[in-house]
């Protein structure tokens, strides 16, 4: 049996190499946290990878207060290439970094807030999972109703005459019962 509907680009998981990849083609990511009343918050943040960890810069604000009350983030980036979109999400630990040595390998990254407010400290994720997806942009124009994949439309001569449904006989109404 076939579907009545249009086929959809497919989407691609990425592998772990892959995700770091595209992680490391990028400096700017948004931030996801938990503030102190439980809310959600997302912050766009300049970042650099080094050694298997992301490091982000931070002033003395509330983001720093939720990170060391809240720990659990995610990191996002996408972007696109080739005529393709992709999407990284990163979930781990966030900490400010207190090691002068562990400060110093950062700052070789080239680590900088593109902010013009002051960002003293330096804040390392380091990941639990990492996981990307890619897949190609839908054309312009080309229709997206959401109710068109949820519903199955076989054809009509796959469907055995018995299945189908009576055609009505003009002049004579519908049995209430039927």
């Amino acid at each position: 049996m076939t579907h009545d509907q249009s086929p959809t680009p497919p989407v691609v998981e990425l592998g772990t190499a892959e995700s770091w990849r595209l992680l490391e083609s990028q400096s700017l990511g948004r931030l996801a946290l938990v503030d102190a009343s439980g809310e959600p918050r997302i912050y766009p943040v300049n970042f650099a990878t080094r050694d298997g960890a992301l490091y982000v810069r931070s002033a003395d604000d509330a983001k720093l207060r939720f990170l060391r009350s809240r720990p659990a983030v995610a990191f996002e980036i996408d972007g696109e290439d080739a005529g393709d979109r992709w999407s990284v999400v990163v979930r781990g630990n966030a900490a400010p970094v207190e090691m002068d040595a562990e400060i110093r390998r950062s700052r070789e990254t080239a680590l900088r807030s593109m902010s013009p407010t002051p960002k003293p400290y330096v804040v390392r994720i380091s990941p639990r999972s990492i996981t990307g997806r890619r897949f190609t942009e839908r054309a312009m124009g080309e229709r997206d109703d959401p109710l068109r994949s949820r519903i199955f439309r076989p054809r009509e001569d796959s469907v055995p005459a018995v299945a189908r449904p009576p055609h009505p006989i003009a002049g004579i109404p519908p049995r209430a019962d039927a």
